[in-house]
């Protein structure tokens, strides 16, 4: 991870506020699994989606019914797994070991340089196709992504864009004034410190940001969390009691990056 070493001078509390979102992480996982206690679901779509709502838990004994076009995602200690309809399926079938999971968290949580390593090619390269490369830390902000954000330190937000091949900048927007405060990234590097000094991050603030690569603004609603999950199950229980699915969808995302989920079929 790499800030320039202004903002880092105006800021000096994001680097103790990551350094203690690490040692957490090293002291909830350190050498055993992941402490979810029982199968929960994160996504559900089709005719059953009703009985099996994003945040619903059941126990390894449980069985699952589905009817044809159902597709629900389990979060597991093995990580992810998907079943499709129609059929029923039982959860003491899953498979994978638990560290596997917490070890992809861990990174997650605790970045050390991944968004670099998982860069595709430079733009204008015709010769190689673009690839996006992936958010590496579930609490930074995407500049692309709108809607409600979950936030564990609000001393320490950290905006990050996609797209670093070059200099950006980023316009955000105070909807009730108007005013509109700019940041700027320097070519190669992906972070950047919220302006919390004149942007203050609060529960319920809401702002919108442009990014001068983006091709349309998003409005960001920040959800600030009394404290910070203690477990997978307790992260993925938050960001979907509060409505933070940008997040729930990333976390998704990069347990199955490197395994892939888990996938039965009717």
């Amino acid at each position: 991870m790499h800030l320039d070493k202004d903002e880092l001078a105006r800021s000096g509390r994001i680097l103790p506020g990551l350094a203690k979102a690490a040692l957490g992480t090293l002291l909830l996982f350190g050498a055993g699994g992941v402490a979810l206690a029982q199968n929960m679901v994160v996504r559900s779509t089709g005719p059953s989606a009703s009985s099996y709502p994003a945040g619903k838990k059941m126990g390894n004994d449980a069985k699952i019914t589905l009817k044809a076009q159902d597709k629900v995602t389990i979060l597991t200690k093995s990580g992810t797994r998907v079943l499709s309809g129609p059929g029923t399926y039982s959860l003491a079938q899953g498979s994978g070991s638990a560290s596997s999971a917490s070890g992809r968290l861990s990174s997650f949580i605790n970045n050390r340089g991944s968004s670099r390593a998982r860069t595709g090619a430079v733009r204008g390269d015709s010769s190689a196709a673009v690839v996006t490369p992936n958010n590496p830390n579930l609490w930074f902000l995407d500049v692309t992504k709108g809607g409600k954000f979950c936030v564990t330190n609000p001393k320490g937000l950290v905006v990050w864009r996609p797209d670093y091949t070059g200099s950006a900048t980023a316009s955000i927007v105070e909807p009730t004034s108007g005013n509109v405060t700019e940041i700027a990234w320097r070519k190669g590097n992906p972070l950047k410190a919220w302006p919390r000094d004149v942007l203050p991050v609060t529960n319920g603030a809401q702002y919108r940001l442009l990014g001068s690569n983006v091709a349309q603004s998003v409005e960001v609603n920040f959800v600030v969390l009394d404290s910070a999950p203690v477990d997978l199950d307790d992260t993925a229980t938050v960001l979907i009691e509060n409505g933070c699915t940008g997040q729930l969808d990333l976390l998704v995302e990069t347990l199955n990056l490197n395994n892939g989920d888990t996938a039965d079929q009717g």
